[in-house]
């Protein structure tokens, strides 16, 4: 019986080469675009899976008080662990970690050679940090390591880079202090293995959290928001009990922070702002894929949406090709109804029929499926590219990989057989061998259905693909309020001794326009505190701030609405500020001329009360991600005493415009220069307009992995179009030529037998582009700056699937036209 089937499918095979490839290769695409697409799916849903006790482990997220929107914020102050540990007898054990930014780290070989790296994947973890997370060392003990203050715990890859195959334990290294300059001696104590690449919290390098005072002394601050919390709860915990009494803490242990830091009660801080302060516990498991919107240290998060519309893509292709085979499969129903007729008359019933299309169908799936897990191995590299992964394909280290590849083709064959089983079995194998069988015709409709949906998925994808590449050129293009071409940010200028030197010395570089020294450059200005305005210390309010000099608005190009800049040689402007329009707004003041002399009062500053006068008002310029909206901003003169941004410098560089060749002299000469005043410092640098086309890399990916799935679905349904109008043209080159010989033209053939397909693409658009519209209105949200989509790309999508569908139809029709008569009709 197995042999009878097997013979059929090879003679049908030979029989319909074209029809036959035309479902192979539709099929070996869906495949391999499933499997590629699990492979991803899997990937960002198990993301930190790995820690050993995964499903009762926490992240604390609070109210995002710095922001207007009310989101939550992954970053809260050290009394939240405070809190956590003595409110909650659910919580088994805290841990927290401070991300205290960059680090020059060296270490001196006993040769005396010097080796020294930039480290910008730096913690700061405190005793509980090993016990809470699943990071083992592999030298070093767990519990002794962050004993105490001055040792860190290094991954494998990167004590390689410092000591080779040396032990690394015991040995001291250097956070910065490069060029004489003042630096930290730091003990390694232990060495762990590199962290996973689907781990969300991703560090080179822990450091002892009691490494940093500052954080001691604020153990009561729920303002200073500085550390990501986390809480392992007890096995016999509630979730739904300790969310409960998450919601009293704030009131009662926040209140001391807010009126020191806001000078207001909790609830006059809740009535004013018009928001809650609130603590959430978000699981572990969805820090990388979160259902709501959570800012904070690790930006580099996935997208519920994105993932769930890659789920769809792949689930839209894979039947895709299914109605390809049922389509054809259908279409070949004159060919083939005699063949069925016949082994009806013989004695095979509707079952035994059925089973021999089901098996057919599998035979073809499973050819499909060789070849599709050879082309996964082959365009795994490719799509890794595109999206930054590194994903491996092994088919029996997965479970549900494996059942999910042996599940697919039978599905596939169950879609593709179904159909033509119904339709060639429902019918009386006499009438249909007398050619009196009307089954056809209601095949034919059937069929046209299928094809609108083809081409409303196609369209669907097309119109989405083109709103998400409109967005991210809107959001790339975007006046930021300030011009981040041509901009250099030079790291780590705080090893140098004299700052305004060296911008000196950068302005004598061939090629520099201007330079500014300064603590933060956008899009990562992540300075803020609590002020007040002069007059009513009792009206709190955050503002986000940097520390510079008087270059740094005209260097980045930010436009001053009102007042003036800070000028070189005027001691007074140690004690003033500029403030953005959103600060000017959020304070309450008038947005004009009468906001210069005005005063901002700094209560954090160490002294009683420190002032602060506004001298100028600039526009309002994204210093965060496009994605973000503005927030209120301060500039600070780099030269005060009292506001504080951390320890951390840069030199921002204006390069004029020229030549790639003129490029490289310049960036020869920085580099001299920088090796002049830096010493020892790598000279570590960043292009601003890359810093901030990485604030939205997560949708740029999504934007590239979208147009191969439409490019792949718009493939497939062509392919099925193609098989469907060679098909009706072999069915209809009598009428063809009896037209031709009634005198219809070339012409009059080509409208008739486009008519019908381009009414059905007519159809899909209009089913297709109301269902992306809607779908595109969700994606959008997530945009601070959303656009509304242009009607060119509606236009563009129909028109193009259309012009399309007249090719594949043109072509064939007009070489069916061209067909001398007199062949066709030779045997009438």
């Amino acid at each position: 019986m197995i042999k009878n089937y097997v013979v059929l499918f090879l003679r049908n095979l030979r029989r319909q080469k074209l029809f036959s490839s035309i479902n192979l290769l539709g099929l070996t695409v869906s495949m391999a675009s499933a499997i590629i697409i699990y492979l991803y799916v899997s990937n960002e849903f198990n993301y930190d899976s790995f820690h050993s006790n995964s499903e009762r482990l926490y992240r604390v997220n609070q109210t995002f008080i710095w922001s207007e929107d009310g989101d939550q914020f992954s970053r809260t102050g050290p009394g939240v662990a405070h809190a956590m540990k003595q409110e909650l007898p659910e919580v088994e054990l805290v841990t927290s970690f401070h991300t205290p930014g960059d680090f020059i780290i060296s270490y001196v070989k006993p040769s005396g050679d010097v080796v020294a790296f930039e480290e910008n994947k730096v913690l700061a973890a405190d005793s509980n940090f090993f016990k809470v997370f699943n990071f083992p060392l592999v030298a070093g003990d767990e519990g002794s390591a962050f004993r105490q203050a001055n040792s860190l715990v290094m991954t494998k890859s990167t004590a390689e880079k410092y000591f080779g195959n040396e032990n690394p334990v015991g040995k001291l290294v250097r956070l910065g202090g490069l060029n004489g300059n003042e630096g930290q001696t730091y003990e390694v104590t232990g060495v762990m293995n590199n962290v996973p690449g689907n781990s969300t919290v991703d560090f080179d390098l822990l450091l002892s959290m009691k490494s940093f005072p500052q954080v001691e002394k604020r153990y009561w601050s729920w303002v200073w928001t500085q550390l990501e919390t986390f809480v392992l709860l007890r096995a016999d915990a509630n979730i739904n009990n300790v969310n409960e009494k998450l919601r009293s803490i704030p009131r009662k242990r926040a209140e001391e922070s807010i009126k020191a830091a806001m000078g207001v009660t909790y609830d006059e801080y809740i009535n004013k702002s018009g928001k809650k302060w609130e603590l959430f516990l978000q699981p572990i498991s969805t820090l990388h894929l979160p259902a709501e919107q959570v800012s904070g240290s690790f930006p580099d998060v996935g997208n519920r949406k994105t993932i769930f519309s890659f789920i769809a893509a792949a689930v839209f292709i894979v039947l895709l090709s299914c109605i390809n085979f049922m389509n054809l499969s259908t279409a070949q129903f004159t060919r083939r109804i005699k063949e069925a007729s016949i082994r009806k008359i013989l004695g095979l019933g509707k079952r035994e029929l059925s089973l021999s299309y089901f098996i057919e169908a599998l035979t073809f799936c499973f050819v499909a499926l060789i070849v599709a897990l050879a082309s996964t191995q082959l365009l795994l590299p490719g799509f890794n590219l595109l999206t930054g992964k590194h994903l491996t394909f092994s088919l029996f280290s997965d479970p549900i990989l494996t059942v999910g590849v042996i599940a697919l083709p039978i599905f596939m064959a169950l879609m593709s057989s179904s159909y033509p089983a119904l339709f060639l079995t429902a019918f009386n194998p006499i009438n249909a061998i007398k050619g009196k069988s009307k089954a056809g015709r209601a095949g034919k409709s059937f069929r046209n259905g299928l094809v609108v949906f083809q081409f409303s998925v196609s369209i669907v994808l097309m119109i989405c693909t083109a709103i998400v590449f409109q967005q991210l050129k809107y959001v790339s293009e975007k006046d930021l309020g300030f011009d981040k071409n041509n901009l250099v940010v030079l790291h780590h200028a705080e090893s140098v001794k004299n700052g305004e030197s060296l911008v000196n010395a950068m302005l004598n570089v061939p090629g520099t326009a201007s330079a500014s020294w300064c603590t933060s450059a956008p899009p990562t200005v992540f300075g803020g505190d609590t002020f007040t305005k002069e007059g009513s210390t009792d009206i709190k309010f955050p503002l986000n701030f940097t520390l510079a000099d008087e270059n740094y608005i005209p260097t980045l190009g930010i436009k001053l609405r009102y007042g003036r800049n800070f000028e070189a040689g005027n001691p007074g402007d140690s004690s003033r500020v500029v403030l953005n329009e959103s600060a000017v707004i959020r304070i309450g003041w008038t947005l004009d001329e009468s906001a210069i002399g005005k005063k901002i009062a700094y209560p954090n500053s160490g002294s009683d009360l420190t002032t602060f006068e506004v001298i100028g008002v600039i526009a309002d310029f994204n210093y965060w991600s496009i994605l973000n909206s503005i927030e209120p901003m301060a500039i600070f003169s780099s030269k005060n005493k009292y506001v504080s941004d951390g320890n951390k410098t840069y030199l921002v560089v204006k390069i004029k415009p020229q030549t790639a060749e003129a490029w490289q002299k310049t960036f020869a000469g920085m580099k001299s220069t920088w090796k002049q005043f830096a010493g020892d410092t790598p000279f570590e640098y960043t292009f601003m307009d890359e810093n901030f086309a990485k604030t939205f890399a997560t949708q740029q990916q999504f934007g590239k992995i979208l147009t191969v799935m439409a490019a792949l679905a718009i493939l497939i349904a062509s392919l099925g179009l193609l098989g469907m109008i060679i098909y009706s043209l072999e069915q209809r080159t009598k009428e063809i030529g009896i037209r031709k010989v009634s005198g219809a033209s070339v012409y009059n053939i080509l409208i008739l037998l486009s008519t019908g397909y381009t009414r059905l693409i007519l159809i899909a658009f209009i089913i297709g582009a109301p269902i992306a519209y809607y779908m595109m209105q969700y994606w959008l949200i997530d945009f601070a700056y959303p656009i509304t989509p242009s009607l060119w790309i509606f236009t563009f999508a129909g028109g193009s699937t259309l012009l399309l569908a007249i090719a594949i139809t043109g072509y064939h029709s007009v070489k069916a036209a061209l067909t001398n008569p007199v062949d066709v009709l030779r045997d009438e």
